[in-house]
C-alpha cells in the first residue's frame, strides 16, 4: 500500500474513531437527565468555589475565583471522564484488538476525547455566560469573554492529563483515586481559587501541571501580554501527552516480555 492509500485509510478509520465516540457518547451521557446534571453541577462548583474565594479575599477574591473557576469547569469532563474511553476496554477483553490497529493507541485515545473536549468547553462557557452577569458585573464579564479562546488551551492541557490518567489505570491503578487526584491537584496548585504564593509548597508542583499559566493569560485578558503563559500552558500539555506515549510505550514492552497477562490487556 503506498503512502496516499495509508493516509486515507487512516483518516478514514479517525473519522470512523471520531463517529462511534459521538454515538458513544450520546448513548451514555446525551440524554436529558445527563445534560441537566451537567449545566447543575457547573451552576453549583462554580458558584461554591467563587463564594469560597470571596469568603478569603472579598470581592477580589470573588473575581479572582469565579475566573478560576469558570476554567476548572471543564476538568470534570477533560480529567475525569476521560479514562473511562480506553479503560472501559479492558473488561471487555478487546484491548489487544486496539494495540494490533493500523491506528496507535495514544491517537485512539484522543480522537475518542474529543467529546469531553466540547463538553468541557460547553460547561466553561455556560459557567461564564450564564454566572457572569451575576458574579463579575457585565463589563468585567465581556472582557474575559474576550479572552475565552484561552479557555480552549487550558482545556486541551487538561485532556492531556486526562489521557496521562487513562496509562496509569491501564498499568493496574485504581480509576478513581487516580483521576479524582489529578482534579484536586490542579484545583489546588493552579491558583485557581486563591493565589499559590510563591513560598508556597504547592506553587512548585502547579508549574508542572496545567490551567494554573492559561489562568494567568485568561486574568489578564486581552489588553496585556499573555503569549509567555499561553505558551508556558502548551508546553505543559505537550510534556503531559510526551508522558503519556511514553507510558504507554512501557506498557506495550510489558506486554510482550510477559510481565503483564496479554489475556488481560
Amino acid at each position: 500500500m503506498n503512502s496516499p492509500d495509508a493516509l486515507r485509510s487512516f483518516l478514514a478509520t479517525a473519522l470512523r474513531i471520531c463517529s462511534l465516540s459521538r454515538k458513544d457518547y450520546r448513548v451514555t451521557s446525551g440524554g436529558i437527565a445527563a445534560r441537566l446534571g451537567i449545566a447543575t453541577r457547573v451552576v453549583f462548583q462554580v458558584t461554591f468555589l467563587t463564594l469560597l474565594g470571596q469568603l478569603a479575599h472579598g470581592d477580589s477574591g470573588k473575581t479572582y475565583a469565579f475566573v478560576g473557576a469558570v476554567a476548572f469547569a471543564a476538568v470534570p469532563a477533560v480529567v475525569t471522564q476521560v479514562p473511562a474511553v480506553i479503560t472501559a476496554e479492558v473488561p471487555q477483553g478487546t484491548m489487544y484488538r486496539l494495540r494490533l490497529g493500523n491506528v496507535p493507541l495514544l491517537a485512539i485515545m484522543m480522537l475518542r476525547s474529543w467529546v469531553y473536549l466540547v463538553e468541557g468547553l460547553v460547561a466553561s462557557g455556560l459557567a461564564l455566560f450564564l454566572l457572569g452577569p451575576v458574579m463579575l458585573g457585565h463589563t468585567d464579564m465581556l472582557r474575559v469573554a474576550a479572552a475565552f479562546p484561552i479557555v480552549l488551551v487550558t482545556t486541551v492541557s487538561c485532556l492531556c492529563v486526562g489521557l496521562f490518567c487513562c496509562t496509569l489505570v491501564l498499568i493496574g491503578w485504581d480509576e478513581g483515586m487516580v483521576v479524582n487526584s489529578a482534579a484536586y491537584l490542579i484545583l489546588l496548585c493552579s491558583g485557581a481559587i486563591v493565589p499559590a504564593g510563591s513560598g508556597n509548597v504547592l506553587r512548585p508542583i502547579g508549574q508542572a501541571l496545567p490551567l494554573g499559566a492559561g489562568l494567568q493569560a485568561l486574568r489578564a485578558g486581552v489588553t496585556n501580554p499573555v503569549g509567555t503563559a499561553v505558551l508556558h500552558e502548551a508546553v505543559v500539555a505537550a510534556l503531559w501527552l510526551l508522558a503519556t506515549h511514553l507510558f504507554l510505550r512501557l506498557h506495550a514492552r510489558r506486554i510482550r516480555t510477559g510481565a503483564v497477562p496479554e489475556s488481560i490487556y
